[in-house]
This record gives C-alpha cells, sequence and structure tokens, in this order.
C-alpha cells in the first residue's frame, strides 16, 4: 500500500471542507472535536463500526480507553462510529518543585498521591503557601478543558446519561465550583484571561513565575529544556488517594465515505491508530499519550517526568469534549466567552454560573 501524507499549513478544517465538498479529499483524515459532528451530520465520514467487527481489523475498539470516542458517535444517538482516536492528551497537575520548595512546600504533588494525601485541603495550603510568596499558584482558563476538570475530579457529575448537563443540581459539583470561586478570590488561582498581553500560563511556567500548571504532556519537550526541577501528579480528590475523571483533548482518524478504495483507507486507519502505529509515531521524545492500552513505555521514556507512568491511568479514567458541546456549534462558540465574562466580572455564585451555562448547553430557552 502506497501512502501519500499531506501536510496542511494555515486553516486545516477549511482545507478539508474544500476538499470535500470538490470531491478531492484525501482517503482518510484527521478529525478534530470541533467539526465532527458537522462532518457525520453531513455523512461525509465512513461508518467505521462494520470494520470494527469485521474480524480482519487491526485495532478493537475495546482496546482504546472508553471516555476517549464518544464524541465519534452522532449527537442525536443513533447508531455508528464514525472515527478512531489517534492518541490523546489527559490533563494533570504539573508543578515546579522549585518554586514549592521555596514556598516551604516540603511534601510535593506526586508524594502527596503516592501518600494518599493529595487532597482539596491539601492543594488550598500548598496555594496559600505559594500566594505568600508573590508567585503565581495556579491559572485557570475559560475553555471547557480548564475547568470541568475542577468538578469532576472533586466527585462532580456534569451530565446525566442522556448528556444533559446537569453541574447547575449537583451538590458536588457545586461544592467544586464553590472552592475554585474561594481560590479565585483570594488569589490563590489566577484567571489567565485577566493576564497583561502577551502572557500566557505555558510561558508563565516556563518562567518560573507560576508554581503549578494544569495542562498535559504537550508541553514537555519545552519543559525538558529547563533547568528548575519539574514533576506531575493527577489531579487532587476528595479521598486523597484516587484517580479522578478528567478532560482529554483528543482528535480523530476518519474515512472519507467517497473513498474510491474503502478497503485500503481502513486498512491505513486501523494501522495508523494500532498499538503498533501508535508506538512508531509516539515513541522517542513524544509529547501525546497513546490512546490505548497497553503502551506504558511511550509515557516512562527517560524517566521524564518522575511520574509520567501515571499519564496512562489519568487517560483511562478521564472524558474527551462532551458531545453537548461539539454537536451545537453556538455552545461550543459561546461556552468559553460566557466563561471569559464570568471570571472577569468575578461576581457570580457558582449556583448563577452554573445555571447560565447549563442553559446554553441544554438549549433551554
Amino acid at each position: 500500500m502506497q501512502v501519500t501524507y499531506q501536510q496542511v499549513v494555515g486553516d486545516y478544517l477549511s482545507k478539508l471542507l474544500s476538499q470535500l465538498s470538490a470531491g478531492a479529499a484525501p482517503d482518510a483524515f484527521y478529525v478534530g472535536d470541533i467539526y465532527m459532528s458537522k462532518l457525520i451530520e453531513t455523512k461525509q465520514l465512513l461508518d467505521l463500526t462494520p470494520y470494527l467487527d469485521s474480524g480482519s481489523e487491526a485495532v478493537k475498539l475495546d482496546d482504546f480507553y472508553e471516555g476517549l470516542y464518544p464524541w465519534c458517535r452522532p449527537a442525536d444517538g443513533s447508531p455508528g462510529l464514525f472515527g478512531l482516536p489517534t492518541d490523546c492528551n489527559p490533563a494533570v497537575f504539573w508543578f515546579n518543585k522549585d518554586l514549592l520548595a521555596e514556598a516551604g512546600v516540603t511534601t510535593d504533588p506526586a508524594a502527596h498521591f503516592d501518600a494518599g494525601t493529595w487532597t482539596q485541603d491539601t492543594l488550598t495550603d500548598m496555594l496559600d503557601k505559594i500566594r505568600a510568596t508573590n508567585k503565581k499558584g495556579l491559572l485557570v482558563g475559560s475553555g471547557w478543558f480548564d475547568w470541568f476538570g475542577w468538578m469532576s475530579t472533586f466527585g462532580g457529575t456534569l451530565f446525566d446519561e442522556s448528556g444533559k448537563a446537569v453541574f447547575d443540581d449537583d451538590a458536588k459539583s457545586q461544592e467544586a465550583l464553590a472552592w475554585l470561586f474561594e481560590q479565585l478570590k483570594s488569589g490563590n488561582i489566577s484567571y489567565s484571561g485577566s493576564l497583561p498581553q502577551g502572557q500566557s500560563g505555558d510561558t508563565l511556567f516556563y518562567a518560573g513565575q507560576v508554581a503549578t500548571y494544569s495542562s498535559a504532556r504537550y508541553v514537555l519537550p519545552n519543559l525538558k529544556k529547563l533547568k528548575f526541577g519539574y514533576d506531575m501528579a493527577p489531579f487532587p480528590s476528595l479521598s486523597g488517594k484516587d484517580i479522578m475523571p478528567v478532560p482529554i483533548n483528543t482528535a480523530a482518524m476518519s474515512v472519507n465515505i467517497n473513498s474510491k478504495n474503502q478497503a485500503k483507507a481502513l486498512e491505513f486507519l486501523g494501522n495508523f491508530v494500532s498499538a503498533e502505529g501508535q508506538k512508531f509515531r509516539l515513541s522517542g521524545g513524544g509529547n501525546a499519550v497513546p490512546s490505548i492500552r497497553g503502551l506504558d513505555e511511550i509515557v516512562t521514556e527517560d524517566n521524564l517526568p518522575s511520574h509520567g507512568k501515571l499519564f496512562n491511568d489519568i487517560a483511562a479514567k478521564g472524558y474527551a469534549v462532551p458531545r453537548a458541546i461539539i454537536s451545537n456549534p453556538t455552545v461550543a462558540t459561546e461556552l468559553p466567552k460566557m466563561v471569559d465574562q464570568m471570571f472577569k466580572a468575578g461576581n457570580e455564585t457558582p449556583k448563577s454560573f452554573s445555571g447560565k451555562l447549563v442553559k446554553l448547553i441544554n438549549g433551554d430557552s
């Protein structure tokens, strides 16, 4: 099988949509979370279910972490699976060991997790100590990936089984939001949207101005270039010892329904996302996490970070973008804008904040 790889510079979505419209799209291509639903709705993608049940598939659905592919199904709940996760990047808790030591933190987050004491109170105490040194403790952004995890890691239920957002009435979610708002008010956590122009969470973390950073494995190549000590841990939990569900960024590989050689396109897709395919693509200094089980060696390369083995455990528990968000372009666009406005205003309660967002997500009038 001969494969021609097309690299797209610039607006990938516009290029892909133009190719699909002209009947000139590749046989298989990446699909990001923001346009999967639209491509399924317009019948541009091949249903992968027959391939996965064929007996000749290079990968099985059960190989994948189950939270990574629901967004590749139709938003209306009808049958079909139209993409498979290529790899993933779960949210984790990065920290600067040197800044923690300067703040008098004697046990870092990873050590707390190992000891079963990585709790909300432990994090709050840590952030209090960091604030006293005039360094920023932690940042939170307006995207779903940035703040959903602070509810789910503390036991909150964000969506019910039907996909309806319920975190406005869920007790644990409300308690978690109350904690988040308290930390924002005290200055323990800063809103990244209020940073001076030109500053961002990753640049401040690299510069040693933020002690802890909620991000993913894609920052690792840059961290390797820095001189301060660093490591990662899961988000804290109420128990102090559990890995709880947190957001995961991922993209999918899909097959063009109008491919002239669907069998070869499916063969390529299967090999690309299979264990061997991911091992080939992600080994040797990669910045992503496998989307399937059994590839622990990818995230433990060079023992960087020290607790890198936890990436796979976190991915196994996490969730990709909820279908209620990406299936509605208005919600996908307006949700971060609404969060940005409310974080900047700083006058919302957990109930009013979540109520407005749930109303938007659920399309309630």
